[in-house]
């Protein structure tokens, strides 16, 4: 907690300036960590680029909807952990009064949130009280490492509402980061005000639990926690799930006695045949389909199984499950997807993994990832890009035309929201935990999501005889649903996986603030021309103008100019050129 003093001490530019932004509609903001639907949220302020010596704030966007306060901000440049790593602190003055709370540049905090450390204060009729995520419903995401957050605080927790004697209508918000020459938002004192308004916003769409095809191939993906389906105090919440998802595939993380787990599951599907892999470590599949071969891979903590699917997809469909290292094992976890994309490469490339597939064999990728520190880990599975070349080889572009696999989103069946683990008594706030990766060379999907038991109905439970609290109670982490679409399917896409000479992986982060990370991949020797064009066409920078030989390239733009310029906000293309291709992509600049 700090006092009055710092701010004298180091705010910038104290003049006592109230900076207003009266913004009165909400939005239907989603916690998932893509940002897009940010785009129609004015800017409530924007910060001076340089004005610190470390995390450089940009903006600040602030929303809401009937249950939450949402908060978006970015930085020029750098990328941060918000659960970890940081001395970020946000301050909300609830009541819109600077003699109530604790005192801060301007405001009267009822609230201060301090990231790095997963707790704060209530500053409530002249008490202090620790709080933890849990008193907040604080969402965050993504999980990640990244240069942007997106925050979500429900209105009615009692440090908002002091311990609901007051409704939330007009309040101030100030964040800061607590180091020498830390960044202040804003930097003038009174903090940001915002005005909640009458309108209320559309509930989300319901997702439903059945396939959208009755033949699609369902593959559910559970950490079960510490052999959940075996604990007789979880059992009936497991078999309910599960028998409402009526999967096709299970793929279990944290069971290690894969024979009794194997009748459990076979007692609550009698009409069906379980084909159950051999468990590798505390990993299980069990497959209404033959299980052709099964295997460890090298790469620790994953197994991969091949399906007999012939008769559904035309080919045999292959599945990688995965339980990587937790918390803050980043090193291990690097390793660990490293190893495993240079597998996947020699297997693909070479034939030289456990057993041997078709060329274009479709795959998925699941599992409890625990990707919870640096982004790295992420663009590692999904593009295939190797930290480690000098031990484990070259990047490598996973999907069979060479390209990036997909890491769709998956939202929760009742709320907009994307997180997959969850402990209310944990100082950690719900995260994204576990994924779903696909060749989308190989595989139409058909409906993906989460399962919360929690934001359904009592009508909608009825119907799917599930209670309320079975998620919650079965794990700590949530069951990820991924369909495999199988109507019009049965030539596996074949033309799509011609290999293309050239190609523009999806960028990052797009919208954009401060930079955009171009991947660009080549498949042989090329010369070619990458470049920056408006909505006109007018070329803005070229990135790059020559030749280069085979392999993965990243490109950054930082929104300037060929003279060193910021340009302004708006649509701009990337533009990518040889003397045979031509490939672009639309970006969005943002200020």
């Amino acid at each position: 907690m700090l006092n009055r003093e710092f701010f004298i001490l180091n705010a910038k530019n104290l003049n006592l300036f109230i900076l207003a932004s009266f913004l009165f509609a909400g939005d239907p903001i989603s916690i998932d960590g893509l940002f897009s639907d940010w785009d129609q949220v004015p800017i409530a302020y924007s910060d001076e680029e340089g004005d610190a010596l470390s995390a450089d704030f940009s903006t600040l966007k602030i929303s809401y909807d009937n249950e939450f306060i949402f908060i978006y901000f970015d930085f020029y440049y750098g990328e941060f952990l918000m659960q970890d790593w940081n001395e970020f602190h946000l301050y909300i003055d609830s009541d819109n009064n600077d003699s109530t709370g604790s005192y801060v540049n301007g405001i009267g905090a009822e609230l201060e949130w301090n990231f790095g450390s997963r707790s704060g204060f209530a500053f409530l009729e002249d008490n202090q009280i620790e709080i933890y995520q849990n008193d907040l419903s604080l969402r965050i995401a993504p999980t990640i490492t990244s240069s942007q957050f997106e925050i979500a605080i429900c209105r009615n927790s009692f440090p908002l509402t002091n311990y609901g004697s007051q409704i939330v209508n007009n309040f101030r918000i100030f964040i800061a980061e607590l180091d020498l020459d830390g960044d202040f938002i804003p930097e003038e004192s009174g903090g940001i005000l915002f005005s909640i308004g009458d309108e209320l916003v559309p509930q989300v769409e319901p997702i439903l639990i059945e396939k959208f095809n009755e033949n699609d191939i369902r593959l559910v993906s559970y950490n079960t926690w510490n052999e959940g389906i075996l604990d007789p105090d979880r059992q009936d919440h497991f078999k309910r799930i599960l028998q409402a998802l009526d999967p096709d595939v299970i793929l279990l993380q944290e069971h290690s006695d894969w024979d009794q787990v194997d009748n459990v599951i076979q007692s609550w599907f009698p009409n069906v045949t379980w084909n159950t892999s051999w468990t590798y470590g505390d990993l299980v599949v069990l497959s209404r389909f033959p299980i052709i071969n099964d295997a460890f891979m090298n790469s620790e903590r994953t197994m991969v199984v091949l399906l007999h699917t012939e008769n559904e997809l035309g080919k045999n469909l292959l599945v990688f499950n995965s339980h990587l290292s937790c918390c803050d094992n980043n090193e291990d976890r690097q390793k660990q997807v490293d190893q495993f994309v240079a597998e996947w490469r020699d297997w693909r490339v070479n034939g030289l993994g456990p057993f041997e597939i078709d060329y274009g064999t479709p795959f998925v990728h699941v599992g409890d990832f625990n990707f919870v520190g640096y982004r790295q880990q992420v663009e590692t599975i999904r593009i295939g890009d190797i930290e480690d070349e000098v031990q484990y080889g070259n990047d490598f572009l996973p999907d069979w035309d060479s390209t990036a696999i997909i890491d769709p989103f998956l939202r929760h069946t009742g709320i907009r929201m994307g997180y997959t683990w969850r402990k209310d008594a944990s100082s950690f706030n719900p995260g994204k935990l576990d994924y779903v990766f696909y060749s989308d060379a190989t595989i139409d999907t058909g409906k993906h999501y989460i399962l919360n038991t929690l934001c359904m109905d009592g009508s909608t439970l009825n119907d799917y005889g599930l209670q309320l609290n079975d998620t919650q109670e079965a794990s700590d982490h949530l069951p990820l649903i991924f369909d495999i679409s199988v109507d019009g399917n049965l030539d596996l896409k074949e033309k799509h996986i011609s290999l293309k000479q050239s190609m523009l992986d999806h960028s990052y982060p797009n919208p954009f603030n401060a930079k955009i990370q171009i991947t660009l991949s080549l498949l042989s020797f090329s010369t070619f021309e990458l470049s920056i064009i408006d909505l006109k066409g007018a070329k803005i920078n070229t990135l790059h103008k020559g030749k280069k030989s085979n392999g993965i390239y990243q490109f950054a733009w930082d929104g300037r100019d060929g003279k060193g310029n910021h340009v302004v906000s708006g649509i701009y293309f990337i533009l990518f050129q040889t003397e045979h291709n031509t490939e672009s992509q639309k970006i969005i600049l943002l200020k």
